[in-house]
């Protein structure tokens, strides 16, 4: 079949040759599908001697192309697109919580809850850093520390939403636990501890929780089951939340050392 045609009349062969390889591996389907639309778009009509066989290969070709290009769409392309679209969820996510720290870092650099008077802030909770009626005696603020829109009520306390995922944060309390529900604070160790959460909402796809301390150490955690198995709801404890799960660092992320606002940090010379 191949014996009488010319080069150009060689070309569909080629074409059906391509479309066959990204058949089978779909990565090909995309230059196999734009030498397809080249070819129909210069088809011409081709001289007697080319003419056995010569629309046969070229609409072969075609045909394998777009079995090709549907591969690499619905596999390839797709997976790419989804993976992209969680990794911003993700970076999303993380980004909330590190505004969380920046806030806190706020309120500890400015000393705005100091029951002791020493000059380190104690770290707020979510409803103080999101500008509702201050719970610890500290005077008012015209503006929010943190912008969290609405709260909403959660299993741990009051949660902010962004998103597919609910923020919550965890103070100490003077018994050793922890508690985002307005119970008593241990101002002591609130100067230096804190824990705020990112859990997926109801329904939500997603299947990753994150947490974040007051040294930047930022953490995830891969929940079980789907969006509607009861282990994936949201924790009934902050200890709970932080001992029942494989908490692994997020990206190899480092903690940071020290906190602003300490005393060391501050004597330090300027450079």
């Amino acid at each position: 079949m191949l014996e009488g045609l010319t080069f150009r009349g060689r070309w569909p062969v080629a074409l059906f040759a391509l479309g066959a390889v990204s058949a089978l591996w779909p990565w090909l389907g995309l230059p196999a599908g734009f030498a397809s639309l080249v070819g129909v778009v210069a088809l011409r009509r081709p001289s007697e001697e080319e003419l056995r066989g010569v629309t046969v290969w070229l609409w072969a070709g075609v045909a394998l192309s777009t079995v090709g290009l549907v591969r690499f769409v619905s596999g390839e392309a797709m997976r790419g697109i989804v993976g992209g679209g969680r990794g911003a969820v993700e970076q999303e996510t993380v980004s909330r919580l590190r505004d969380v720290l920046f806030a806190q870092d706020a309120m500890r650099r400015a000393a705005w809850i100091d029951p002791d008077r020493d000059g380190i802030g104690s770290a707020a909770s979510l409803e103080e850093l999101c500008g509702n009626p201050p719970l610890r005696g500290q005077a008012p603020r015209e503006t929010p520390v943190l912008h969290c829109g609405e709260l909403a009520p959660s299993p741990l306390g009051p949660a902010a939403r962004s998103g597919p995922y609910l923020y919550t944060l965890c103070l100490p309390t003077p018994d050793g636990g922890w508690s985002a529900s307005g119970a008593p604070v241990d101002e002591e160790a609130a100067e230096r501890r804190f824990v705020a959460f990112a859990w997926p909402g109801t329904a939500s796809p997603f299947d990753q929780a994150f947490f974040l301390d007051e040294h930047e150490n930022i953490r995830v955690a891969t929940l079980p089951g789907g969006p509607s198995d009861g282990r994936r709801r949201f924790p009934e404890s902050c200890s709970g939340a932080l001992e029942r799960l494989d908490w692994q660092p997020w990206r190899a992320k480092k903690p940071r050392q020290g906190l602003p606002g300490d005393r060391a940090e501050s004597s330090r010379p300027s450079p």
